[in-house]
């Protein structure tokens, strides 16, 4: 359960699409910096590359680091990029972990997802790459098909389980990937504040699927880019649905114990930014917090905590 926080909490097109015309890039396109974009199609299953265009002109753009500290130790560090339109998004992630005995192993994992923006402002990933540079070399590479509303998941080397239950197809395509889960929570609360922390997120990560339940908290004073800020405070209760084995399911206290996760709204990109994560269960306790931050506004202007009015 700790492994799969951690994991969660920073990770935390389709091919029709790419027939449709492409806005003109913009000048500068935050997406390009992921480390891994460059061998994103090299490993493929097939013949088929996985493209992302660059920033187009108008689009809201992001870039933000996130490192963790457990036991106060600096053990963690995530970074989440991307843009979004009106009519849709792409985002690059990795994370590396140092590795501490049993409590976290050592993780390079980088994805990219690419998809469409709904008419009713939700998410919908068209395509999901996931790679481990682990021993395993362990590829995930997940294609969605909106019309017959069906997701196919190809794994290398194959999991052993798919869980039992395993996922249904059903619960497969409407949950979100890791990479869009945590995009559409950024989007969440644009026309009313108070739902940021309202309702669950489905999300499912090539095997698992579960629910992100948010909760209320209220405001908190918390300290990011050196600096304390209002936020706004909301947990988040892990609840496991299917695809899981015995030994992957939270106990009673790990089930009861939420995630602190805190929103920092920016206005220039209409987006509730989490700028901290925290999670501490019994003598466990990981703090996951903002250290890097950049914006480009759909009108070009860039902005940092530096240049922020």
């Amino acid at each position: 359960m700790k492994q799969l926080f951690l994991t969660s909490a920073v990770i935390l097109a389709a091919l029709p699409a790419l027939a449709q015309s492409t806005p003109t890039p913009a000048s500068v396109s935050l997406i390009g910096e992921g480390r891994h974009m460059s061998v994103l199609s090299e490993q493929t299953f097939d013949d088929t590359p996985y493209i992302v265009p660059a920033a187009p002109k108008g689009a809201t753009q992001f870039a933000f680091t996130l490192k963790g500290y457990v036991f106060g130790i600096r053990l963690i560090k995530a970074t989440y990029l991307g843009y979004e339109t009106e009519r849709d998004y792409a985002v690059y992630t990795d994370m590396k972990t140092s590795g501490l005995a049993a409590l976290l192993q050592k993780l390079d994992i980088w994805a990219v997802t690419r998809g469409s923006v709904s008419e009713d402002g939700s998410l919908r990933p068209d395509f999901h790459v996931q790679q481990n540079t682990d021993k395993k070399n362990r590829r995930v590479e997940m294609n969605y098909d909106n019309a017959a509303k069906n997701v196919d998941v190809k794994i290398i080397p194959r999991l052993g389980s798919q869980g039992v239950p395993p996922a249904s197809p059903e619960e497969r395509f409407a949950a979100y990937d890791t990479v869009t889960a945590l995009l559409q929570m950024m989007r969440n609360g644009r026309q009313d504040a108070e739902a940021l922390c309202e309702g669950s997120v489905p999300i499912f990560d090539s095997k698992q699927h579960y629910n992100l339940r948010l909760a209320p908290v209220g405001t908190a004073s918390v300290k990011f880019l050196g600096e304390k800020d209002k936020t706004i405070h909301c947990y988040a209760y892990y609840e496991p649905v299917s695809g899981f084995d015995a030994e992957d399911l939270p106990d009673a206290e790990e089930a009861g114990t939420p995630v602190d996760i805190y929103f920092k709204y920016y206005p220039e990109i209409d987006m509730h930014v989490p700028v901290r994560f925290a999670y501490r269960i019994s003598s466990f306790k990981a703090i996951i917090k903002m250290s890097d931050m950049i914006f480009v506004t759909p009108d070009g202007d860039v902005i940092t905590p530096e240049n922020e009015d």
